[in-house]
């Protein structure tokens, strides 16, 4: 059974397991950059990792060092804004012998439903941006919503 636990990012040390840095060493992630992380606030970076929930075995030699156990892109790039050092993540934590399971549920099961149930990003994004704009009284704009998903804003669209 996992257990949940809350850590400050600040002193966290994360690596992939050794299983999922071999399986993933061929995955494919566009490049990232700056206009992208400093157009987030404080308030929408703290959102983000307040979301996440990241699983991990204990390293089995290095007490205070964890082993992610599904890739973690967005936490790693989330994790480079400056505010982001002032927060915690949550762990779920894992026996380190349930690792292959978990490793192959995050790695080929979720990303298969993920992608069945994602097939229109933008094109959500869009819907929801419009009717935003009939019930919120604040909605981030267009052109925002395009640096962060490194996209035109032309590409978010229905």
């Amino acid at each position: 059974m996992a257990k949940r636990k809350m850590f400050a990012l600040r002193a966290l040390q994360l690596s992939y397991h050794p299983l999922l840095a071999h399986i993933t060493e061929g995955d494919h992630f566009q490049l990232t950059n700056q206009a992208q992380l400093s157009s987030l606030s404080n308030l929408e970076i703290q959102s983000l990792i307040e979301q996440m929930t990241l699983s991990v075995v204990p390293h089995p030699n290095k007490p205070t060092q964890y082993y992610l156990l599904s890739p973690a892109a967005d936490f790693f790039f989330i994790q480079q804004h400056p505010h982001a050092s002032t927060l915690q993540v949550q762990l779920l934590i894992y026996p380190f012998e349930d690792a292959e399971s978990i490793i192959q549920t995050l790695s080929f099961i979720a990303p298969s439903l993920h992608h069945g149930l994602q097939t229109k990003v933008l094109h959500n994004l869009s819907k929801r941006h419009q009717l935003a704009k009939l019930y919120m009284k604040s909605v981030p704009s267009k052109r925002k919503l395009a640096v962060i998903a490194n996209a035109s804003p032309s590409a978010i669209r229905h």
